[in-house]
Parts: C-alpha cells; sequence; structure tokens
C-alpha cells in the first residue's frame, strides 16, 4: 500500500494541494471550517507527514542524538528508558551511539549524529571534558543552534547544560551511615580516573569521614573503574591488609555487586565481617545475596530532564543546569553494627 500524499488529500477533498499544505500547518489563511475538515480527512486517509519534507522547511529532523558510554550499564539504561520516554511524549525521536567509554570515540559519535541532523545532543557519562566545546567552536554556524546536554557530568560553555546528583552529599551521606553503625575503617573504591562524578563521590566520602570524625587513611582508598570486575581487585587490595576495613563504599552498584560476589567466595559474611555499600540503585542492587544498601539515583528523572532541557533551548528558552537530590536506600548489606 502506497504513502498517502498531500496530492491525494487534495483530489479527495476537491481542492489545490496548496490548501492542504495550508490546512496541514494551521495556516491562518485558510478558515478554521475547512483547516478542521481537511486534518479530519487527512487523519481518515491514513496521512503521515514526511519529516524529511518537514525538517526541509523547518530546519528541524525532530530528532535529538544520545551519546552512551556503554550499553551494558544499567545506569546508563535507566537514562535512557526516561528520555525516550520523554522524547516520544513531545513528538522527537531518538537516536543513539555509543562510546564504549572511549573519549575518543565518544566525539567520533558526537560527529556522526551531527551529520545525521540531530537537533540537539544528549551525552550520557560522557569522559571528553573541554573536547565537547572544542567540537561546538570547529562546528561553527552549524551548529551555533545546537544544544548538548551532559547527564552525569558537568562541563561549561555556549550550549552545553548539565543534569546531574549531588555526588559528594550521596557520598558523604552513605559514610555518615556506616560511622552511626559503629564502623571506624572505612574503605572507597573509586570510579573511572579522571571522571567527574568519581572525583566527586570521593570527595563525599572524605568529608564524610572528616565529619565523623576519623582519621583518613589513603591506604584503604582503592582504585576501580566502575565495573564488575572492581571486585576482586578492590577485595585483594583491602583485606589483605593486616587492619582491613570493616566497612566500604563503593563508586557504584556494579562494583559493589562483584565485591558481595568474590567475598562470599571467600568466606566473608556481608555485612557481619564487612559491610558494602554501592551507589545508583540500579534494579539489580534489590536482588543480591545479601541485598545491596546503596544511594538511588533519579536514573529516569534524569533522562526525563536531559530531553526537557533540550527541547527548551531549541524553543529559545532559558536553561539552568540542574542538581537533583539522591536518598540512602537501607537493605541487608550494611544495617547493623558491625
Amino acid at each position: 500500500m502506497s504513502q498517502i500524499s498531500i496530492t491525494d488529500i487534495a483530489a479527495a477533498a476537491g481542492v489545490s494541494p496548496s490548501t492542504v499544505s495550508r490546512a496541514l500547518q494551521d495556516h491562518p489563511r485558510i478558515s478554521p471550517a475547512r483547516r478542521q475538515a481537511i486534518q479530519a480527512l487527512a487523519q481518515q486517509m491514513g496521512y503521515r507527514p514526511s519529516q524529511v519534507a518537514r525538517s526541509l522547511v523547518t530546519g528541524r529532523t525532530r530528532t535529538l542524538g544520545v551519546v552512551i558510554t556503554d550499553v551494558t550499564d544499567p545506569f546508563v539504561a535507566e537514562v535512557m528508558k526516561g528520555a525516550e520516554l520523554a522524547s516520544r511524549e513531545s513528538g522527537y525521536t531518538l537516536l543513539f551511539a555509543s562510546s564504549d567509554r572511549d573519549p575518543d570515540r565518544e566525539i567520533e559519535a558526537l560527529r556522526l549524529l551531527l551529520d545525521r541532523q540531530v537537533d540537539g545532543m544528549i551525552v550520557i557519562s560522557g569522559r571528553a571534558g573541554s573536547r565537547y566545546a572544542e567540537l561546538r567552536r570547529a562546528g561553527g554556524a552549524r551548529i551555533a543552534d545546537w544544544p548538548l546536554v551532559l547527564v552525569n557530568n558537568d562541563h561549561t560553555g555556549p550550549g552545553i547544560y548539565s543534569v546531574r546528583m549531588d555526588n559528594i552529599a550521596g557520598a558523604h551521606e552513605a559514610v555518615s551511615h556506616l560511622r552511626r553503625l559503629g564502623h571506624r575503617r572505612i574503605a572507597f573504591v573509586s570510579g573511572p580516573k579522571g571522571g567527574r562524578s568519581s572525583a566527586e563521590r570521593l570527595a563525599g566520602y572524605r568529608q564524610g569521614i572528616a565529619a565523623s570524625g576519623l582519621d583518613p587513611l589513603d591506604e584503604i582508598v582503592v582504585a576501580g573503574a566502575g565495573l564488575l570486575e572492581d571486585g576482586p581487585l578492590a577485595l585483594e587490595a583491602l583485606m589483605g591488609r593486616a587492619d582491613p576495613p570493616t566497612a566500604v563504599l563503593c563508586y557504584n552498584d556494579l562494583a559493589a555487586i562483584g565485591l558481595l560476589a568474590v567475598a562470599a567466595r571467600a568466606g566473608l559474611r556481608v555485612p557481619d565481617d564487612l559491610a558494602v555499600i554501592g551507589y545508583d540503585n540500579i534494579p539489580l542492587s534489590a536482588f543480591c545475596v545479601p541485598a545491596l544498601t546503596t544511594v538511588d539515583q533519579p536514573k529516569e528523572q534524569m533522562g526525563r530532564t536531559a530531553v526537557t532541557m533540550c527541547l527548551q533551548a531549541l524553543a529559545g528558552e532559558p536553561v539552568r543546569n540542574v542538581v537533583l537530590k539522591g536518598r540512602l536506600i537501607l537493605r541487608d548489606s550494611a544495617v547493623h553494627l558491625p
């Protein structure tokens, strides 16, 4: 079955194609009665406007590009869900590209989506840093009206906006909870090197340690990458010490879940021998054994907010960066005195 065209509607209505075109665009030169009649006929005939033709007229494709770091990351998936729902509700389509945690590939993905003539861009947990602003400058007039919204990140520059969580407060609250439970040797497993959220969570951890009256212990701050594979390396680095920690805050839930798995194989009881707190509250965290105490990030809300900010910028409205609050979710991995 061929697609219904404006010419088909014009023939059925007994009017010119230009009259149909004006009616479908709510042009004031068409009377309300005729406009409604033509629009009703178009709907009845199953007419769907060509996005290509519409973009030639409006200069907009009604598509947004989304660059993600890792398609397997549950945090990213939840943010994408919120973005997809919000874009669909607004009549927009999303085009996705993955960087596989590589800053160079991230910039390549941005350029690829720009070539697809997207109206704006969202980057989830990006790692390209100051190169966002460089890309916009290099693009010149072609991307002058092209907004970029960073999720879980924050870099300044014209047309660049951010929606993120207050990572410092979230990590601080997690450490304070562990201190209230009586822990004095609280370790931290960090995230990707050079990442803003990783640095902020480490800062929140250190602020929480200081506010709890504990001495900072850099030897129990271990490097990680926010992956399941962090677990074995972190456990070996921490529990092999003469005076091991009794609790650990991980950069994210994936690292914490990896730690829980290897701790069980090593015969450690959680939380009796080692309390564990994650970060993100991905769906899997509630189904671990024991269930993971974690700092919840409003992931779907982040995705929705990123789309809203893009559309506000495209409409010429003022856009403000958004910082969301998290909350500590208490589960079995850190809920009683050691």
